[in-house]
């Protein structure tokens, strides 16, 4: 689906879009508190008020109040703030002059977001919920759903062949304000099952008339992994008045090096021994027992280098018009370098039987053991990934914008891309000797619980242990994404009481997709390492800061990059054993992985801004939004069946092309209201029909048909065919405002959901087959529910004499109650249904901030906590109701301004050193323990 060319000349002719104009609460509030403010009208005067005797700690809006983006994409207003109070008040006034449920972030000053980085900054938003890995935030919730479309200055942005971005890549100072959008209106874009999370990016005119410089250098101490991650970054701004209007321009670089270590503890999944050349000692021990299948030590570390640049130019011929070009690119290289090492305990790597068990002590349940003793037939050893990855993101927008008194339109035409390029390469050993261990599964000699093994015949630091590399796995990947965006919208300010404007636009959008992907392995090789010239073996080190178990969790490897440095050589060695090692560096992409094409929509809204009064006066938008979804997939089905290869009986592979077509048109109606009770106390009520679009992994309609099995033959595939996840949604908030930072909301929703995506077993007929084939496959399937309450208070202790005033605080609780059906098969095929809270979703959030502010100095102190997550619902198999324990994170920061122009700065994140335990459906079996690190940054940041 292409724009034709006519659509591109008329967009970008007419592209330009409005400036925020005062809302309904504005009016109520500034009636009350201002003298020449009007209330509910535009154009006529209104009477002028008694000013209230406590004007000064109303909290008042004013001209240069912040409002929430709208046409611009942005947050408009005074978004340059000074200082931790002037940060709350900016944020809290943000919020209230919203349409939607929202809550704001506000940067202090220009590299002064108050968390590290976005998403820890989003950690403190009622509602929100953070998973953490590999040293920082990542993905994040809103009130309990993924899927969270994440935009920026208004326009969709992604991460390569993903629907939404990691917001860990996006520079904290380059962000102004973060919106979090829990409602929507009709003026926003579609294609999220949650809410939206809009980053205001800087801009020339956000800045003073002039030259603006600063300059943020910083320094952070990771624990575990022993270093010291630079960050630096650097701003040019400039603006001024001149004869063709005010003239601005800004440039931003940013540099990020991140190393990490993370350590786990872990056992397997617990199975009955199921393999009968295993011995288990006494022969009486019973048969139905449950065993981890391994047990293991994981150090999860690596490197993340990003590096940012931006640039802005701004036009303003006069104060009716706004010229904007702005362009982007921004680079992530990452390395996973872990360091892994499995025990096999019911099991084996090779034709070797299971290690011989003995010592076995069953716990209190009769079933599960607790702890044994084993003795291993199969000299398997650790292994060493190498895992590179680089992602490169490009971005460009113009954009128009104009206001008169009577209407104002805008718009803009955006390109964004993203590519990515990864491989990896994960080697193990082999030992000299078979080991014997002893393991308990949950030990009581630490307070996290989890396993605890000790070998006892063999020096794991010993190099003449490790004698061969015994296997590899290889894979690569390559993903390739862009996407051509084009906006109008027109506002038609009515000058009535009631119907006070009108609002009509558009949106086009088209994005395409190119993925490719290759994998190859091989076991059983048994290369010497001392064939490997430039391979030498070195302790990994001790992880499990503050444990005093694992104390022998520490073997040798090669550094990370010796696999890749000894991959020709072994390459070569290997050739007789694998032909595909020979034929290239790389695996080939295999064409049943491989997938290109395109998916788009087009919306069209309307909606109108109301002003009535129902014994209150009551403020609000209705409308709707028309969106058309067209995708277009191309991909192969790969068909594995009996035949002759090189004229022995074998498997034949056959590749035939499939596409993979699917148009849906969604109608989302919405309606917000809310009603002023008084000039600090207002009702927000909204209703919305929103949809999430599947992830282009799931529409891919790719298959792998394995029909050597004539009478049971099966499949995987994609699923092309799938449409949009649907969300009804009702949602209140009571909102109190008092002072000027002082705000107090208890909100409650109610969603309910529909079309929730699933991997589901079903027969299907194939051609050319006389029996069903079973498919594994995502289908939309599930319907759930969501409710939930939000509190929250914010406020500076003005009201306390003298020091103490310079004293605030911040609180916020989420209750989350959700409820789904998920599918589940037991090993003979059987399927249930079984229902349960969301996965990965806490039932209970809530954050503690403490501040203080002062003479150039802000403290700040914040204290995280969300109770306990399922991760998975099994009906056939207990074990597999997996979840994770609570999980805490207290942070620190001190910041102190020597002047008006140097800044220094210390914060300390995880201080408690709080890490995170997973389990097997029991608190008795822990699966996960994994440690965090502490880390400690110092920072200087100069501007002028």
């Amino acid at each position: 689906m292409a724009l034709s060319k006519a659509r591109w000349l008329y967009v970008g002719a007419a592209c330009i879009a409005l400036l925020p104009t005062e809302t309904a609460a504005q009016q109520v509030d500034a009636t009350k508190d201002a003298p020449t403010a009007t209330k509910g009208k535009t154009a006529k005067p209104a009477k002028t008020a008694k000013p209230d005797k406590t004007t000064q700690d109303t909290g008042a809006t004013t001209a240069a109040s912040p409002a929430i983006s709208g046409e611009s994409g942005r947050l408009e207003g005074d978004i340059v703030v000074i200082g931790l109070r002037e940060n709350v008040k900016t944020a809290r006034n943000a919020k209230r002059n919203a349409q939607q449920i929202v809550d704001v972030v506000v940067a202090q000053d220009i590299g002064k977001l108050p968390d590290k980085n976005v998403p820890e900054a989003l950690a403190r938003v009622p509602g929100i919920q953070l998973d953490r890995s590999r040293g920082e935030g990542g993905s994040i919730r809103i009130r309990g759903l993924e899927g969270v479309m994440t935009t920026v200055n208004g326009s969709p942005t992604f991460s390569a062949g993903d629907r939404t971005t990691y917001l860990n890549d996006i520079s904290s100072d380059l962000v102004a304000a973060i919106e979090v959008f829990k409602t929507r209106t009709p003026d926003q874009v579609e294609g999220s099952q949650t809410g939206v999370v809009n980053l205001t990016l800087r801009r020339p005119t956000d800045f003073k008339s002039g030259a603006t410089y600063t300059l943020n250098l910083k320094g952070d101490y990771n624990d575990q992994s022993k270093r010291w991650n630079p960050y630096g970054s650097a701003l040019i701004a400039y603006n001024a008045s001149t004869p063709i209007g005010q003239l601005g321009f800004s440039v931003n670089g940013t540099y990020n090096d991140l190393k990490y270590n993370e350590s786990i503890r872990w056992n397997g999944f617990p199975v009955r021994p199921g393999d009968n050349r295993q011995i288990i000692d006494p022969g009486t021990t019973p048969s139905d027992i449950f065993i981890p299948d391994q047990v293991g030590f994981t150090y999860r570390r690596g490197w993340v280098k990003r590096a940012a640049f931006s640039s802005s130019i701004q036009w303003r011929p006069n104060d009716h018009w706004k010229i904007t070009l702005d362009g982007g690119y921004s680079n992530q290289k990452m390395g996973w370098l872990d360091d892994q090492f499995n025990i096999p305990i019911t099991f084996t790597q090779s034709s070797a039987p299971p290690p011989r068990l003995s010592n076995v002590v069953i716990g209190a349940d009769g079933r599960q053991v607790a702890s044994l003793s084993a003795d291993s037939v199969d000299p398997y050893g650790p292994g060493k990934q190498s895992w590179l990855h680089e992602t490169s993101n490009y971005s460009g927008r113009f954009q128009v914008e104009y206001a008169s008194e009577r209407f104002e339109l805008g718009g803009w035409l955006n390109y964004a891309k993203s590519d990515n390029d990864s491989d990896n390469i994960f080697a193990y050993y082999r030992f000299a000797q078979q080991p014997s261990f002893d393991v308990e599964f949950n030990t009581t000699k630490d307070p996290r619980g989890g396993q605890n093994l000790t070998f006892k015949n063999v020096d794991l630091l010993n190099p003449a242990n490790y004698r061969f590399i015994d296997g590899y796995n290889q894979s690569r990947q390559y993903t390739k994404s862009a996407e051509k965006e084009a906006k109008f919208d027109l506002k038609l300010n009515t000058f009535a009481s009631t119907i006070d404007y009108l609002k009509v636009g558009f949106r086009y959008a088209t994005r395409s997709y190119d993925r490719k992907n290759g994998y190859r392995d091989q076991g059983g090789m048994q290369i010497p390492i001392s064939l490997l010239s430039d391979y030498t073996l070195s302790p990994v080190g001790q992880g499990f800061s503050g444990t005093v178990t694992s104390s022998n969790a520490n073997w040798l490897s090669a550094d990370s990059g010796a696999v890749r440095r000894n991959w020709n050589t072994f390459r070569a060695l290997a050739a007789p054993i694998s032909s595909s090692l020979a034929k290239s560096y790389f695996p080939d992409y295999n064409p049943r992985d491989t997938f290109t094409g395109s998916d788009g929509s087009d919306a069209f809204y309307g909606m109108a801004h109301y002003n009535i009064k129902l014994l209150f006066p009551i403020d609000g938008t209705v409308g709707a939004r028309i969106v058309n979804t067209v995708t277009n997939l191309r991909a192969n089905q790969e068909t594995l069946s009996n035949g002759l290869v090189n004229g022995l009986p074998g498997t034949v592979s056959t590749i035939t092309p499939v596409t993979g077509r699917n148009n849906y048109l969604d109608v989302l109606p919405s309606l917000n209201a809310i009603i002023h009770f008084d000039s600090k106390l207002q009702l927000r009520a909204s209703y919305s029909y929103d949809v999430g679009r599947p992830n282009v992994l799931d529409l891919n309609p790719g298959i792998r048909l394995e029909a050597q099995n004539t009478v049971r033959p099966t499949a995987v595939a994609g699923n092309a065919d799938l449409g949009p996840i649907k969300l009804t949604k009702y949602d209140l908030s009571l909102e109190y405002y008092f002072g000027q930072t002082g705000s107090m909301s208890l909100s409650a929703w109610q969603w309910y959901h529909d079309g929730f995506i699933f991997r589901r077993q079903a027969p299907e007929i194939f051609s050319g087959l006389n029996v069903p084939v079973i498919v594994e496959r995502p289908v939309n399937s599930g319907k759930g529910r969501h409710k939930g309450i939000e509190a929250s208070a914010t406020t500076f202790f003005t009201f306390l004499p003298g020091f103490l005033k310079s004293f605030g605080g911040s609180a916020n609780f989420t209750y989350n109650d959700t409820n789904i059906g998920t599918p589940s098969f037991s090993p003979t095929g059987e399927y249930a249904l079984t229902y349960g809270p969301y996965f990965f979703v806490s039932k209970y959030v809530y954050n503690v901030i403490g501040f203080f502010e002062r003479d150039g100095l802000n403290i700040r102190v914040a204290y995280n906590w969300r109770s306990r997550r399922e991760t998975s619902r099994d009906a056939f198999n207990p074990y597999n109701n997996q979840f994770i324990d609570p999980v805490e994170r207290l942070d620190a920061s001190i910041n102190y301004d020597v002047n008006k122009n140097l800044t220094l700065a210390f914060e300390a994140a995880n201080i408690t050193r709080a890490g995170e335990q997973s389990y097997w459906g029991t608190k008795a079996l822990p699966r996960d323990i994994v440690y965090f690190s502490r880390n400690f940054s110092l920072s200087a940041r100069v501007k002028f």
